[in-house]
């Protein structure tokens, strides 16, 4: 492993979040500062926080006075997907240390998520806690300046919502979920649109009976069993 901080191919790898990344936190700076927060408050969010869906949603809940005990529960809920896709990955990391899977798990995005399998079912490279640690870090580091930069810019802009920033997260998901599509080359296209279409199907009827902070924890485990008997 190439014991540099940064080498080329980690680059590469990097660049497709980088780019969304800037452009989020910029959006997520910008959305709160205009809703009234002080820049301060708005780093504290992204540096202790660091979820983008989640940040979003907290604009709302500051600035309407919910309740504190609402709010960890919401941030909780809404982030648990998280702790799927850190059992997933520490799976993939069967030969470090229990340390250095906490410490993956603790950067751990649904971006990085995604490149660390790519990497491994994909591109068919095993992944190491040293190269993950690597790309989770650098996308830390850009969403706080990303933040900083949005934050100075929301000073300077009035009715930031009429720029449509707040659908740039889902924009991101979009792109990635498309990228992963036309890289994939061990599975066929009818598969791949199945488990896209059963996605949003459960999504769409599980809204019905399910509060949606519960449904983005149950919709991952349907969609994964179901992608399992598939690919028997």
């Amino acid at each position: 492993m190439n014991n540099r901080i940064i080498d080329i191919s980690t680059i590469k790898t990097f660049l497709p979040i980088m780019f969304g990344y800037l452009g989020i936190g910029a959006a997520f700076g910008i959305m709160a500062r205009t809703a009234g927060l002080n820049l301060t408050v708005i780093m504290m969010i992204s540096a202790f926080v660091y979820a983008g869906s989640v940040q979003f949603a907290l604009i709302t809940m500051l600035t309407t006075g919910t309740p504190i005990l609402t709010i960890l529960i919401s941030v909780f809920l809404i982030n648990s997907r998280i702790i799927l896709m850190s059992l997933t990955t520490a799976n993939l990391l069967k030969d470090e240390t229990l340390l250095k899977k906490i410490t993956v798990g603790s950067l751990l995005t649904d971006e990085t998520f995604a490149i660390s399998l790519n990497q491994t079912f994909i591109g068919n490279k095993p992944i190491t806690a040293e190269w993950l640690n690597k790309i989770n870090v650098s996308a830390y580091v850009t969403w706080l300046i990303a933040t900083l930069i949005g934050g100075i810019a929301g000073g300077l802009l009035e009715n930031a919502e009429k720029l449509g920033l707040n659908f740039s997260i889902t924009a991101m998901f979009i792109g990635l979920l498309w990228l992963q599509v036309v890289s994939d080359k061990n599975h066929r296209r009818i598969y791949q649109v199945s488990i896209i279409v059963a996605t949003l199907l459960c999504f769409y009827f599980g809204l019905i009976f399910i509060p949606k902070n519960i449904l983005i924890l149950v919709v991952p485990i349907v969609i994964s069993y179901l992608g399992a008997q598939f690919e028997k």
